[in-house]
């Protein structure tokens, strides 16, 4: 079947027992390389009345960035954060969900592919890497989908 000409979605969606905090979340990510830096800076966004506008920070002001992130005004806003891994060159965005129980992410930077079926998001590789170190936090279950719209 020919898949040409359909866009495609993929994400995985994170469950928690409990509320995370950004900076506990990247915390968990880093032991596997994971970063919020990706080559542009820091890619972050705090909901505003509804809007996701997302906006680069300096690498230096990564303090400030999961402080405003984790800040108790933004726990019942959507905040999102660009991760991404250096040595694989891809990443994509975490968007954590009002109440820190949910959180999806969205491989959008350099999305690693399928061999043999590059239209298709390695969803095995994103699980290994992204969502294995969470299970070392309070991460309940994760659901993985790549779909064609």
């Amino acid at each position: 079947m020919e898949l040409t000409g359909l866009s495609r979605t993929a994400d995985i969606d994170l469950t928690f027992h409990q509320e995370v905090t950004v900076a506990g979340t990247l915390r968990l990510l880093a032991g596997r390389g994971w970063t919020p830096a990706e080559p542009l800076g820091i890619s972050c966004m705090v909901e505003d009345d509804g809007d996701f506008d997302w906006s680069r920070e300096d690498p230096m002001d990564k303090p400030q960035v999961l402080a405003r992130l984790d800040a108790p005004e933004a726990r019942d806003l959507h905040v999102g954060i660009s991760v991404y891994r250096p040595d694989a060159e891809t990443g994509g965005t975490l968007l954590f969900c009002p109440g820190r129980q949910t959180a999806s992410f969205t491989p959008s930077i350099n999305r690693r592919s399928l061999p043999g079926a590059t239209e298709m998001t390695d969803l095995a590789w994103y699980i290994q890497e992204l969502v294995h170190p969470l299970l070392a936090g309070d991460l309940l279950g994760y659901e993985a989908r790549d779909t064609a719209d």
